[in-house]
């Protein structure tokens, strides 16, 4: 356990890429290979952070996938017996150390100060046990965040190695950027399970909806507040939907085109929606303002989802 506390601490030994370039040219390839930026801009795989001389800060970055107690790259670049090279470790940065040792401290004090009144009265003998549960759910969050990043430090090996060691007349397509085209191999990218299920899940919903006839439920302590169809028509439309909806998860699965073209066609009635229903109820009151700024905030949501749905145009086919 120590051990592990320790390496999660330090992170990994020393690691080297010596570049076949000059300074100069192994900076720029480095950060041309990677961006400045992830968040919101990055729609694909990609490395990210700061590439300077003095300091290289990169990491992994997957749309819509987010993991503080993932790896980073941090070293810098040195001038050594005429060779240029990168030299780092893969750690987690330091902020998350920082709060991780300060919960992981602070439930500790608890902990023992918990054990010690717990002896002079036993009815607060849970006290310790719950700090104690607190301090095993963190390193638990950590080693699961760890473990889903397991490949992290592969990944950026390859995309520091190709950058200061592979040509350019030898760099394969996509090579260093971390953008490899999983719809060349075949390969079915993880999102698209999930996403299809969503969209199942969205389908299946609404015609149990229809078929019952009941638009909303909500529950509560003071009992059930059914909310039946105001008309047959909207009753139909919402089943005909609901039937489409699991049509498109079907094609997301599958990767159709007409899948991905289906996900504009939703983004953009939902976008539209957001913006002219705010307009047209007439049960809003002084919530009227609120809700133009809700329907604001969906649209730039929606825009992003556009961007990032653009980007996966290459996992599907006719």
């Amino acid at each position: 356990m120590f051990r592990w506390i320790k390496n999660v601490w330090t992170g990994s030994g020393p690691v080297e890429f010596v570049s076949v370039f000059g300074m100069n040219e192994s900076v720029e390839r480095l950060r041309a290979a990677t961006r400045r930026w992830s968040f919101p801009f990055a729609t694909q795989e990609c490395a990210a952070g700061t590439v300077k001389e003095n300091r290289v800060s990169l990491q992994r970055v997957i749309p819509m996938v987010g993991n503080s107690f993932k790896p980073f790259f941090i070293g810098r670049f040195e001038q050594r017996q005429g060779k240029v090279v990168l030299r780092g470790r893969f750690t987690m940065t330091l902020l998350v150390k920082v709060f991780m040792a300060f919960w992981l401290g602070m439930l500790a004090l608890f902990a023992i100060a918990g054990s010690v009144a717990a002896v002079a009265s036993p009815k607060i003998a849970m006290f310790p046990l719950a700090a104690i549960g607190m301090m095993g759910f963190g390193v638990g969050l950590t080693a699961l965040g760890q473990w889903f990043s397991r490949n992290d430090d592969a990944w950026l090996t390859d995309v520091m190695r190709t950058a200061l060691q592979v040509p350019p007349d030898t760099a394969t397509p996509g090579q260093g950027a971390g953008l490899a085209d999983q719809a060349g191999t075949g390969k079915t990218p993880v999102f698209i399970y999930p996403l299809a299920g969503l969209f199942a899940l969205f389908g299946l919903l609404g015609i149990i909806s229809a078929i019952s006839g009941i638009q909303t439920y909500r529950g509560g302590p003071d009992g059930s507040v059914i909310t039946p169809y105001a008309n047959e028509t909207f009753r139909m439309l919402v089943g005909t939907g609901s039937i489409a909806i699991l049509g498109i998860a079907l094609g997301i699965y599958r990767r159709t085109l007409f899948a991905w073209w289906s996900g504009f066609v939703l983004l953009a009635a939902s976008m539209v929606y957001s913006i002219i229903s705010p307009l047209v109820r007439t049960d809003l009151g002084d919530a009227r303002v609120p809700a133009l700024v809700f329907g604001g905030i969906s649209v730039a949501i929606g825009v992003f989802w556009g961007r990032w749905w653009h980007a996966q145009r290459h996992h599907f086919h006719d």
